[in-house]
């Protein structure tokens, strides 16, 4: 059995699977407005949308190439579609799909949990996976539930099994994976909750999620689960519709994505995982996830996969594969250190012409006590491979420094931002130079137009640092247009 996360063309088939089985062991419990507004949720104009801008994640279990089983969540690790063919059901298909799901999850930066509003009568076999009742059986307009969930722990954190024991009465060696432990938690925790201590350019809120029906579980676990969590539907509160309410999306997760319908080629997914079980010293692990782009030539297929890749795994190479001397030398004067790399990325535009990428990455350069974050983006022409710089689409002077500047303090909710650069440090740093690494520009394309900022590495203690991770300030295609430089970049968006 192969269970794997669902393409584009596959969610078609996934849905017509999905209402297969509710038509037949679902539907007749519900109301016919209760079936009419679920036949509504599940259309394919519907959630396309939500697929390709990862507001939905679908997970697929096929046999022999037939697809079997779906398990759809959504990007905050709640289950709201859970079907297995009828035929197929009481075979583990639905435990596979459920364990890759968490296998998946556990791997997303600031991923903490899984939840899902289980049917009574499902409640024992979610416990028996590992989730938890958060309360007792609920009951909201005549549905009944047991809101439960899951705690995650990093997969790709979990280190300590590969050190040997202390030795009875040896408290150096203790200490020492004391410190590695509190190295590893001081960076999950760092992961988990860094919307707390760091800001993006995405803390503002985009993208609601609009009156949406919130699937439940329909794997043999639940038979007899019930269609939606009203909670979801109407809010919180239970009153009024949620359609204004904002999403809690941020980072890139927000970003309005831009995907055309008539791509002449598929976007798949790439990665590099390394986990080092070798060493003792030190800790070493690895997980880069990235596009890859299949049905291009031959040529400029190979040119675009070696830029996007080179763009993801630009950390792993800087301080694992090609570390500089100096990178060397400072790792001898670190005690039992951490080099880590997570990279999710997102397709912020793609077109038959240009597709530009955002990667976000969390991980460690060697200090067990430090946890770092960036911002990379890529942005290329697909029929030649070009790669775009800020300095290449834009006329860097004044007027434009003056008003990306507002719109950066505009993002930040900070007047004060950036005021230790004058007009030529921004103009520099927006070219491409760095002053001390620590402003290095970023641009992006989306739906809605282009956004410019900096990824931001202040030293530890440095008084200009408030707080943020990256920023990136937005303008609309309209507003862009009095700074345009490069006319055939800017011919790609019409």
């Amino acid at each position: 059995m192969e269970v794997r996360m669902l393409r584009k063309p596959e969610l078609l088939p996934a849905l017509h699977l999905v209402w297969e089985v509710f038509a037949e062991d679902i539907a007749h419990t519900y109301t016919p407005e209760g079936v009419a507004e679920f036949q509504g949720f599940i259309k394919y104009e519907n959630m396309l949308p939500q697929m390709l801008d990862g507001r939905i994640l679908y997970f697929g279990a096929f046999e022999g190439g037939v697809m079997q089983g779906v398990l759809a969540a959504k990007r905050e690790g709640h289950i709201c579609l859970f079907y297995v063919k009828k035929g197929c059901q009481g075979k583990g298909i639905g435990r596979r799909l459920f364990t890759e799901a968490v296998s998946y999850f556990s791997k997303m930066p600031g991923m903490s949990r899984m939840t899902v509003n289980a049917a009574p009568g499902a409640a024992d076999k979610y416990e028996h996976m590992g989730m938890k009742r958060l309360d007792a059986e609920q009951e909201r307009n005549g549905i009944r539930y047991v809101p439960m969930e899951m705690v995650l722990y990093r997969q790709d954190m979990q280190y300590t099994s590969s050190y040997p024991q202390p030795e009875k009465g040896n408290a150096n060696t203790g200490l020492i994976i004391a410190g590695i432990i509190a190295g590893i938690l001081l960076l999950t925790v760092f992961m988990i909750a860094g919307v707390m201590i760091v800001r993006t350019a995405y803390n503002r809120e985009r993208n609601p999620f609009g009156n949406q029906a919130e699937q439940w579980d329909d794997d043999p676990m639940a038979p007899d689960s019930p269609l939606w969590d009203e909670r979801d539907k109407y809010g919180d509160d239970g009153e009024g519709d949620s359609s204004s309410q904002p999403s809690n999306l941020s980072g890139s997760y927000s970003i309005p994505a831009y995907i055309a319908d008539d791509l002449a080629y598929e976007i798949e997914e790439g990665s590099y995982t390394f986990t080092d079980t070798e060493k003792k010293s030190m800790i070493i692990s690895f997980d880069v996830k990235y596009p890859d782009i299949q049905g291009l030539d031959a040529q400029t297929g190979a040119k675009i996969n070696e830029e996007i890749k080179k763009c993801a795994m630009s950390t792993v190479d800087r301080i694992y594969e090609n570390p500089s001397a100096e990178f060397k030398e400072k790792m001898l004067g670190i005690e039992n250190p951490i080099l880590a790399s997570l990279v999710t990325y997102k397709v912020c535009y793609a077109s038959n012409d240009f597709i530009s990428i955002v990667f976000e990455e969390t991980g460690a350069e060697g200090d067990p006590d430090e946890s770092v974050q960036h911002l990379r983006t890529l942005n290329i022409g697909i029929k030649d491979g070009k790669v775009y710089q800020v300095k290449d689409i834009v006329n860097l002077d004044g007027k434009f420094a003056e008003e990306w500047l507002e719109a950066m303090r505009d993002e930040a909710g900070e007047v004060n931002f950036l005021a230790e650069l004058d007009e030529d440090d921004m103009i520099k740093t927006l070219g491409g130079e760095s002053i001390d690494g620590n402003y290095m520009v970023n641009f992006f394309v989306d739906e809605e137009g282009i956004e410019i900022g900096y990824d931001l590495n202040y030293v530890s203690g440095d008084p200009a640092d408030l707080g943020y991770v990256w920023v990136t300030a937005p303008f609309t295609f309209e507003e862009i247009k009095p700074y345009q430089k490069d006319m055939e970049f800017w011919k790609f968006f019409g």
